[in-house]
């Protein structure tokens, strides 16, 4: 009987470290704290945690970055259809800066939805909020996956040495994303994941190109975040759940034990329990 226990409980530790794989990644924001109830532009939104590109700090703010309701509650939204707009966030002096030396994983959820408009978006990280939107998203960023193609066929991508591979999505389905940053001092790169669902990454680009440094040298800490567009009238890119996590880290911040796991959990504690209370009153 003390066999049987020990395995039950080795078994039930099992189903706890499983279900709590990703403990270490840290929520960044998944925008559903903010009351949008008044304005839903991104910079008014959030009380400027987020600020909307273009924000002229008196009154002329884009419509084209907004917080809004979706199926995963709130989510900031990024629209085409104009010049470069978007939001970005200042992470100086904060756990989720990436300091010269470190390296961290970011992860976020994204959908790509569109009503007739191609799709241009750049997702990034910069060294400051002031490089962002000075003149187009291309110039913005050292680290920059991006999301492109037609309305009906988006891919997400990252330019690096390897041969180029266009992830495919589908439009209107949430994807996973992890991007793992290694700011190293001379030869900074990093690596693209992406998947649907509960599915494992999938590797994009590996050593992805550190973009623009002959604007943007390297050596600097990445201390702002920013998601643009520009894309055809009626593109949208939706973004939620923003984790980090220092070094590199696969799991899924987001994810939900398989129901069969969850099943089979559920029955080893059962089991368990009885057991433990037939050794102990039977």
């Amino acid at each position: 009987m003390k066999c049987v226990r020990w395995a039950f409980a080795l078994l039930t530790a099992g189903c706890m470290i499983s279900q709590t794989a990703s403990a270490a990644f840290l929520l960044l924001d998944d925008f559903d704290s903010y009351d949008n109830s008044a304005d839903t532009r991104t910079s008014l939104a959030t009380g400027g945690v987020w600020m909307s590109e273009f924000d002229d700090g008196v009154g002329g703010i884009t419509s084209n970055s907004n917080v809004l309701a979706t199926d995963k509650g709130q989510s900031l939204v990024t629209k085409g259809g104009a010049a470069w707009r978007g939001a970005d966030r200042d992470l100086t002096g904060t756990d989720a800066a990436i300091a010269v030396g470190e390296t961290k994983t970011y992860f976020w959820q994204v959908q790509a939805t569109s009503t007739g408009g191609g799709f241009d978006f750049m997702m990034g990280l910069s060294p400051s909020v002031d490089n962002i939107d000075i003149t187009n998203a291309w110039q913005d960023f050292n680290v920059m996956p991006f999301v492109n193609n037609a309305a009906d066929t988006p891919f997400i991508n990252a330019d690096g040495p390897d041969a180029e591979w266009w992830a495919p999505m589908n439009p209107d389905e949430w994807y996973n994303v992890w991007v793992v940053v290694n700011n190293d001092a001379t030869s900074p790169s990093y690596d693209l994941y992406y998947s649907a669902g509960s599915d494992a990454p999938t590797l994009v680009s590996n050593d992805a190109y550190w973009r623009n440094t002959d604007l943007l040298p390297a050596g600097q800490a990445l201390n702002a975040m920013g998601f643009m567009a520009a894309g055809g009238e009626g593109s949208t890119l939706m973004i939620d759940n923003i984790y980090y996590a220092a070094g590199s880290d696969l799991s899924n911040p987001v994810g939900v034990p398989e129901p069969s796991t969850l099943a089979l959990c559920s029955l080893f504690g059962m089991f368990g329990t009885a057991t433990y209370l037939r050794s102990r009153w039977g």
